[in-house]
């Protein structure tokens, strides 16, 4: 795995590509954005994506980020009927449901038909819109294969559902390490040419309990 540390590409666009406008991207071009949301939220102990931050639905405010940053639409990857009904989002089904991250990645590249994926986790309603265009910027920059968070103060800690993949290189090769075995998404990127880009650990973090939320949420 070739890692590229690019923390600041908020002022690189890629040039590649005609557009009508010089404040779209080159990824924002031809992207999917999925918003995982399987899972039984069995820590959380309630559906997760229908907790409430403010006044809306968890996995809403992380839909309305993405969206906002992408300027396309968001689907659910695994969200039940009454969820995706609730959250007003289309949910798909891959093969891989329950067979952990490296699974999802690969189920959502496989769902896609454009050259980028991004995905984030239903439980991520503090990474900003602006968060999401500075992962964008990070593919933009550089001819990398990936752009992922890690958290500024353990760049160790990587958030591999938290970025956006070039289905063209990263879908065969994780296929075939999914394929062989392989389950941790550190191992299966080998190979790939990987950029970071690090965020404060308010921004990267997982709501994994009701008390995670603080004042901000409900149930």
């Amino acid at each position: 795995m070739t890692v590229l540390r690019l923390i600041d590409a908020s002022n690189f666009y890629c040039n590649s590509i005609r557009r009508t406008s010089s404040n779209i991207s080159c990824v924002r071009e031809s992207l999917d954005c999925f918003v995982l949301a399987g899972g039984k939220s069995t820590r959380f102990g309630t559906n997760k994506s229908l907790a409430s931050v403010g006044a809306r639905y968890m996995a809403a405010v992380v839909a309305s980020n993405l969206r906002n940053a992408s300027g396309s639409s968001v689907s659910l990857i695994g969200a039940d009927a009454q969820t995706s009904s609730a959250l007003g989002l289309p949910s798909v089904f891959g093969s891989r449901e329950g067979n952990g991250p490296l699974g999802a990645i690969i189920d959502a590249l496989e769902l896609s038909d454009s050259v980028f994926v991004v995905i984030a986790p239903n439980d991520t309603p503090f990474f900003s819109a602006e968060c999401f265009t500075r992962l964008f910027d990070c593919l933009d920059a550089s001819n990398i294969d990936v752009a992922v968070a890690v958290d500024v103060e353990d760049e160790t800690h990587v958030h591999w559902l938290l970025s956006v993949w070039r289905k063209a290189t990263c879908l065969p090769l994780l296929r075939e390490q999914y394929h062989s075995g392989t389950r941790s998404v550190h191992e299966a990127v080998i190979g790939l040419q990987i950029g970071t880009v690090a965020y404060e650990s308010a921004l990267v973090r997982n709501v994994n309990s009701p008390e995670d939320l603080g004042d901000e949420g409900t149930i």
